[in-house]
């Protein structure tokens, strides 16, 4: 049974993404965790004079999560899509990486799922800060990120974005597998290139994957170097007809760059579809 844990904060893209997931393994039985953070803000630190007073707002707002929780398990009955999940309900204060450093710790989940906004009036995934906190804490579990208007459709294209400059491990490339096989998706392994042939390390790279991905559909792209990677990677998206975009983050990823710039603008990833990112397993 697969473990996943469900961040929301009751908003439209948190539903968006609850839907989806149980979509996606509605045919798979999941443990689900549901899970909701809340933090006093700063203008109730700043007015509260005392810790009676802190300790009633945070009962409080408990309350409220707890009630918002429950709603959401009465909104799930409601979408016939829970007949081989189960569901846990989680209310904790504290920041939702500290939250989310201290369940991960304590249960080993397969799977952390986030949803993000969109940009503007375009469907497109933003990291936005909270995000941007999420991946930089390098958590174990692979976090799945839906956009806040996908709609689920069964997996055909997996894209797995990568420079084969790195030793892979199986660890790390199971969560590709286990959806490829389960939708017997074709994985497309896209590398940006410079012009620049595969080196001796690049090429035994590309051999593990060949083997690690023996059992599925798979192929491998190539495509022109540009001035903007993220680009580069959305025009592949939308040529192959891709339905979800997997990565693995390690340093000097692609991942951290995009993480980690301090222009914000550099922070919209312009993905349309689902946004697999896979910790890496030796750093």
């Amino acid at each position: 049974m697969k473990k996943i844990l469900v961040t929301t904060d009751f908003s439209d893209k948190a539903w968006n993404a609850l839907v989806y997931v149980l979509e996606l393994y509605k045919n798979i039985p999941c443990e689900l965790y549901i899970l909701n953070t809340y933090d006093l803000n700063s203008t109730q630190l700043v007015t509260t004079v005392s810790s009676q007073r802190v300790g009633h707002f945070y009962t409080s707002i408990k309350i409220v999560s707890e009630d918002r929780l429950k709603k959401t398990l009465e909104d799930i009955q409601n979408t016939k899509l829970f007949k081989n999940h189960t569901f846990q309900t989680v209310s904790k204060p504290g920041s939702l990486t500290k939250v989310l450093r201290q369940m991960t710790a304590q249960y080993k989940f397969d799977l952390i799922l986030m949803g993000s906004k969109k940009v503007s009036n375009s469907k497109q995934l933003f990291l936005g800060s909270t995000i941007k906190r999420v991946l930089e804490s390098e958590f174990n579990p692979p976090i799945l990120i839906i956009p806040e208007d996908v709609i689920f459709k069964p997996i055909k294209n997996i894209a797995f974005a990568t420079n084969f400059e790195r030793i892979y491990y199986k660890s790390e490339i199971n969560p590709i597998i286990d959806l490829a096989k389960h939708y017997n998706a074709t994985v497309k392994m896209v590398r940006v290139y410079n012009g620049s042939k595969l080196n001796t390390v690049q090429h035994y790279n590309t051999t593990t994957l060949e083997d690690f991905f023996r059992n599925v559909k798979f192929n491998f792209h190539m495509i022109p170097d540009s001035s903007n990677v993220e680009i580069g990677i959305q025009s592949f998206i939308d040529e192959q007809e891709i339905d979800l975009l997997a990565m693995i983050t390690y340093k000097h990823s692609f991942i951290e760059r995009l993480t980690r710039e301090a222009v914000i603008k550099k922070m919209t990833f312009h993905t349309k579809i689902p946004f697999l990112v896979i910790p890496a397993d030796h750093i």
